[in-house]
């Protein structure tokens, strides 16, 4: 093998290693964040669901922006962009996070998560379908990619749905009334086509997310997160006067500030922008593989923080997750290897990226 040939495979490697790693811990946190956050939104603390998002929606600004001011990065939209990023805050922060909270009004969080590893395929679809990312199914890494998305999202929905069932045997439902009326049914429709279009705005944000960081304008993917999170703040404000006027909605307990803390940097400033420099690395459809890996962290740390241990239908899950992962990460290296002469090293700076590591001149 030439030295040509090789150096640019093992970058390929080392590459693709940083950002499978990366992706890993952006899904340990989420999960810890539905760990820690559930304290805060529970009795006896109840934080206020929307008031809670929209602090962490400033929050995640401040910080993500204050970053890019240090590292002196902070790019600000042009003026020709500024819809553009509205829209990302809107999909990313807004759509994908209170959408969600609404519609859990109208149904179970089982109904609300089964709907969630969907995402990774509606991504990959949808990226077909603006001719973004072909499926290119006639080769091996097209199926590869293909195969590990939906093994992901079905060993996810797989490991959900027999713990509910579980938990569902554990407490069974009062029985139903003698007369059931259609307001039970009517509400389960308006809470799952809320989470349709939360799910279809996720994948739209990482296409539209990618869009703009490929766009050659120059834009650090830390400053795209911290204005995504800033204009999806002021989404989020417009609907607050409707609803939360009340003083008691913004009372928060210790308990609640702790878990507002690390929603703010963790959840939203490190996960949001290492997704964005992950995405700006690879594809949308790399980025949203990993989200089912979120459901075996879960298990994870409900076992470390609560007991309750893995049965074998969360191991089963939890291993097509990873298998499915493998799949993409092996089709991503070999989809590399057959087009070497055309692959940009992942190790390369961009000048906005180098300004942004201080490295500027």
């Amino acid at each position: 093998m030439s030295p040509e040939f090789t150096t640019p495979v093992r970058s390929s490697l080392v590459g693709n290693a940083s950002l499978v790693l990366a992706m890993i811990a952006v899904s340990a946190s989420f999960a810890g964040n539905s760990v820690i956050v559930k304290a805060a939104l529970s009795p006896p603390n109840d934080v206020d669901p929307v008031v809670f998002s929209f602090l962490r929606d400033v929050g995640g600004a401040l910080v993500l922006l204050g970053a890019c001011r240090v590292k002196n990065c902070l790019v600000w939209p042009r003026q020709e962009d500024i819809g553009v990023f509205v829209l990302l805050g809107v999909l990313g922060v807004y759509v994908g996070q209170q959408f969600l909270v609404v519609a859990l009004q109208y149904v179970t969080p089982l109904n609300a998560m089964l709907l969630q590893p969907s995402q990774p395929v509606l991504t990959v679809l949808l990226a077909a379908v603006f001719g973004m990312e072909p499926l290119e199914l006639s080769t091996t890494h097209g199926r590869l990619k293909v195969t590990g998305i939906v093994l992901g999202a079905c060993g996810a929905m797989y490991s959900v749905y027999m713990s509910s069932t579980r938990h569902a045997d554990a407490h069974p439902p009062p029985p139903p009334a003698a007369h059931p009326s259609e307001e039970h049914h009517g509400s389960a429709m308006v809470g799952n086509a809320l989470l349709l279009v939360q799910c279809v705005s996720g994948a739209l944000y990482q296409l539209l997310q990618k869009r703009t960081l490929s766009s050659g304008a120059g834009y650090p993917p830390l400053a795209v997160a911290g204005m995504l999170y800033l204009y999806g703040a002021g989404a989020v404000a417009l609907v607050l006067p409707v609803c939360k006027l009340d003083a008691q909605f913004w009372v928060i307990s210790p308990t609640g500030w702790g878990a507002l803390g690390y929603a703010i940097l963790m959840t939203s400033a490190f996960n949001y922008g290492v997704s964005a420099w992950v995405n700006a690395h690879s594809s949308p459809a790399f980025v949203t593989a990993f989200f089912p890996l979120q459901v075996v962290f879960t298990a994870l740390f409900s076992a470390v923080f609560f007991g309750q241990m893995p049965t074998y239908s969360d191991l089963i899950g939890g291993l097509a997750i990873i298998a499915g992962l493998a799949a993409v990460t092996v089709g991503r290296v070999l989809a590399e290897r057959k087009a070497p002469s055309e692959q940009v090293s992942l190790l390369a700076v961009s000048p906005a990226e180098e300004a942004c590591d201080g490295r500027a001149r």
